[in-house]
């Protein structure tokens, strides 16, 4: 079981563990059937996959990709190139049959699939305004970042569909159900690039809402009746537990759809088929979907958006792009359930104050020492989240009043915060940054977010993943704030 941390470099002193011992949990004891549908001899529809095992990729892999303009250069080739020769290249050297896969399709949202073709749905909850709060800036003269496309949004309906006849693919959330492709509510065209064209599974005509489907399976797995739960974004940590899991938890509450399996991606983290695990039931039959393969299901249970950030932006000419919308009572029964997980551990044993420790490789705080330091010095226990199971998580920020962190998926464990809690996130300045997300997912919650702005310092050519450096007298300032109240 990890520790939680002291503070980084030489600052030690003084330091103990919570009651001078390590926080243990019981593990996760689960009779749940898992089922993985086995991979075929045909090659996978992963192309990306396929590029890095050619003797080019291992080269790039191995020599290249460590030179930021390299992986730049790259992924512009990609991004372009890659849909000019599935358009252009690609029809003239295919046989017929090829020609007849990746015809395009009409991609249409499953609301108006449903309308149109009369597919029965169970509605869970209306359609809500949601007005958000306005976050705190520390520096105020910073204010002027935080400029949000929803200082109001209406969240659409939830509900679930029942589709006849529909084939679900490993590794995107998009349906096939006869020449149709459907997408969710809130994916806008025009706005929004998917996963599923970066890793050369779709490619998108937003102008025409109509989509190549670059996905084959020749002898899909039959089903009689399954719900979807496959995303592009399911293996981030952040995605699932602000996209995947909240559909989970609204599908499997429903006691109709008990003897329903669900299907998610194959090699999900540990920490989140725990989450699925404690979540699903421990009689819910679990299938696990390979990129590369498909179910092809008589009935397909498909539960609408919950919340949805885009992965990327299509392009930066269009005003308006999202930075996520999230519905408040679909993110309530998540916090309610994740509470009722909440019964391994005394509450004392959890600090109420905490600073987590970022190690991912982008968006770093150049000056994390210097943080780290002051927050020990103010009675923070720093965490690295990644090293504490999901449950560990999950009871760590229930219990915690005031938790200061930089941006990252880590922080999406803050769903399970009580009201009233104070959440300071560290970012970069940049102009394309999605400063509303954390205020947008939580606001509505009754979790307080506030925000500390840096300079991006390091790898500018990043964009909004540069490193940056965090003023730490701002910080100073704000829990000094907190300890007033």
């Amino acid at each position: 079981m990890a520790h939680l941390q002291p503070p980084s470099e030489q600052f030690t002193s003084g330091w103990m563990p919570l009651k001078d011992k390590e926080v243990m949990v019981e593990p996760v004891q689960s009779s749940q059937k898992i089922r993985k549908i086995g991979t075929l001899q045909a090659p996978s529809q992963d192309i990306v996959g396929k590029l890095r095992l050619t003797r080019l990729g291992r080269f790039y892999i191995n020599h290249l990709k460590r030179y930021v303009v390299v992986r730049w250069i790259a992924h512009w080739m990609w991004r372009n190139g890659y849909p000019f020769y599935v358009n252009h290249i690609a029809p003239r050297i295919s046989n017929s049959n090829n020609n007849k896969t990746k015809r395009w399709r009409p991609l249409t949202k499953l609301s108006e699939f449903a309308r149109k073709s009369g597919t029965p749905i169970y509605k869970l909850a209306d359609a809500v305004v949601v007005d958000m709060p306005k976050p705190i800036v520390f520096p105020d003269s910073d204010q002027s970042y935080l400029i949000s496309p929803h200082e109001r949004f209406k969240f659409p309906e939830i509900y679930i569909a029942t589709i006849n006849n529909a084939l679900v693919s490993g590794g995107t959330n998009l349906i096939l159900s006869g020449n149709e492709v459907i997408c969710h509510d809130l994916y806008d065209f025009e706005r929004d690039f998917t996963s599923e064209e970066l890793h050369g599974r779709t490619l998108i005509d937003p102008k025409h809402t109509r989509i190549r489907w670059l996905l084959r399976d020749d002898a899909p797995e039959p089903i009689p009746a399954v719900a979807a739960f496959v995303d592009a974004c399911g293996s981030n940590y952040a995605h699932w537990m602000t996209e995947v899991l909240p559909r989970i938890i609204l599908f499997c509450a429903e006691a109709r759809f008990r003897d329903v399996p669900i299907v998610v991606n194959d090699g999900l983290h540990t920490n989140i088929m725990e989450s699925l695990l404690l979540v699903a039931g421990a009689e819910r039959e679990i299938i696990t979907l390979p990129i590369g393969r498909s179910l092809a299901a008589a009935q397909l249970y498909l539960t609408s958006a919950a919340g949805y950030v885009p992965f990327e932006r299509r392009t930066n000419k269009l005003p308006g792009h999202s930075h996520g919308v999230f519905s408040p009572w679909a993110f309530e029964m998540l916090r309610k359930h994740l509470h009722a997980l909440d019964r391994k551990t005394e509450r004392e044993a959890w600090p109420e104050k905490i600073f987590l420790r970022r190690n991912s490789g982008v968006r770093r705080i150049a000056n994390v020492s210097e943080l780290e330091k002051l927050m020990f010095s103010k009675g923070y226990v720093i965490v690295e989240p990644e090293k504490l199971t999901f449950l560990q998580q999950i009871q760590l920020f229930n219990h915690a009043k005031v938790i200061v962190s930089p941006t990252g998926a880590a922080l999406a464990n803050a769903v399970a915060c009580k009201p009233g809690a104070q959440v300071v996130v560290l970012m970069g300045k940049h102009q394309d940054m999605i400063y509303g997300y954390w205020n947008n997912l939580l606001g509505p919650l009754g979790v307080n977010v506030s925000y500390v702005l840096g300079n991006i310092i390091e790898n500018h050519h990043l964009g909004i993943h540069g490193d940056f450096k965090v003023n730490a007298e701002c910080i100073n300032q704000m829990i000094e704030g907190f300890e007033k109240k």
